[in-house]
């Protein structure tokens, strides 16, 4: 018999190498994969996906070109660009659909738009944080002592009187 083998077969085994296969298990791979970076990848898939899911079901407001026009009426808020900058708007995406957008539109020209837009966001109102919701009922008290169409008062006092 060549050296080596008998050298192989006598080989004893050290401590170390017994306490490694009593701590393993043989069903198992030593080197298991680490799982962290694929969950991490699978929720970050899951996010787009749904991010996508949801600019496909706002249509036109879903798109990079509606958050820019959304920015640029809240930097003219006030300015004398805001009631073109917001006719722009309507025309082009029509009533917004996000709380926030809407109570933009608040200060717009257009009574009906605007009574619109107050029930609309009196119909989710329940559904808000309490911060927008205190901010929801104080610009509804805004309009009900200073708007200039008396259908927006009236209809901001009556939308007042039915929130809790």
């Amino acid at each position: 018999m060549p050296e080596k083998e008998r050298d192989y077969r006598n080989r004893e085994i050290t401590w170390s190498e017994i306490d490694k296969q009593k701590n393993r298990s043989r069903h198992v791979s030593e080197d298991p994969k680490p799982f962290g970076k694929n969950k991490e990848k699978a929720e970050w898939l899951r996010k787009m996906a749904l991010k996508e899911a949801n600019k496909h079901f706002q249509g036109k407001q879903g798109t990079p070109a509606h958050e820019k026009a959304v920015d640029t009426l809240q930097k003219n808020l006030g300015n004398k660009k805001f009631q073109s900058l917001a006719k722009q708007y309507l025309d082009e995406y029509g009533l917004p659909k996000h709380w926030g957008t809407q109570f933009l539109f608040l200060d717009y020209e257009d009574p009906e738009v605007v009574i619109e837009l107050m029930e609309a966001m009196a119909a989710s109102y329940p559904e808000r944080s309490l911060r927008e919701q205190q901010a929801f009922l104080s610009r509804l008290r805004t309009l009900k002592t200073l708007a200039e169409d008396g259908e927006v008062r009236d209809r901001a006092d009556e939308i007042l009187d039915s929130l809790p």
